[in-house]
């Protein structure tokens, strides 16, 4: 991971700190943690993370979002719920930049068949084509994630960049010259959240 990468991350979650009390959340304090990565010549990582209080009023995002063992799920209506704020801040968190153009979110939680309700919403909503980027995982596992093509993140990026934080602005080929004023958005979240992000390889 490049410096400026990992700069990135750190501003970013920072942002998130800042800006969920805004939404009402109660949040634990930013802490830090390193460990060691034995795929990687034992190289060290560092992770910066905080967690919101187990709250009522966020139960209804585990319900829609978490099966009863807390596994991930992609809700059948998702497509109503997806919005350009959402959106963006989707792309900040799962999204891979892709230098020739287009970006790749990162999708290896979920099943074929939860992905393809995602490559739906994202068509339904956005008019966005998309496709299937396999990723060889551990023991051979094959990952799927989607794929927007550049022409699709290009018609869509204006509506992205009002909510993106300009750390993140990278990830679809912007920089933060382009955007002006404060970025600003309203957080969602399970009953308890741990928003980390690792230095190291995110």
């Amino acid at each position: 991971m490049s410096n400026q990468k990992r700069t990135a991350t750190r501003e970013y979650i920072n942002y998130l700190h800042k800006l969920t009390p805004e939404a009402g959340f109660d949040l634990e304090e930013l802490k830090t943690y390193t460990r060691t990565d034995v795929r990687y010549s034992n190289r060290i990582n560092e992770s910066l993370y905080f967690r919101t209080n187990s709250l009522e009023e966020l139960k209804p995002f585990a319900d829609m979002f978490l099966n009863t063992e807390g596994k991930k799920i992609i809700p059948n209506n998702i497509a109503y719920h997806l919005t350009p704020r959402s959106l963006a801040f989707w792309v900040m968190v799962d999204g891979q930049q892709v230098k020739r153009g287009g970006v790749t979110l990162c999708t290896d939680s979920f099943n074929s068949s939860e992905i393809s309700i995602l490559r739906e919403a994202l068509l339904d909503k956005f008019n966005i084509s998309s496709s299937i980027h396999n990723k060889k995982g551990k023991n051979e596992s094959i990952y799927e994630r989607i794929y927007i093509n550049k022409e699709s993140l290009d018609d869509i990026k204006p509506l992205l960049k009002e909510h993106m934080h300009d750390s993140m602005l990278y990830k679809i080929n912007e920089t933060p010259d382009t955007v002006t004023g404060e970025n600003s958005a309203t957080v969602t979240s399970k009953s308890e959240i741990d928003l980390s992000s690792d230095i190291g390889d995110f």
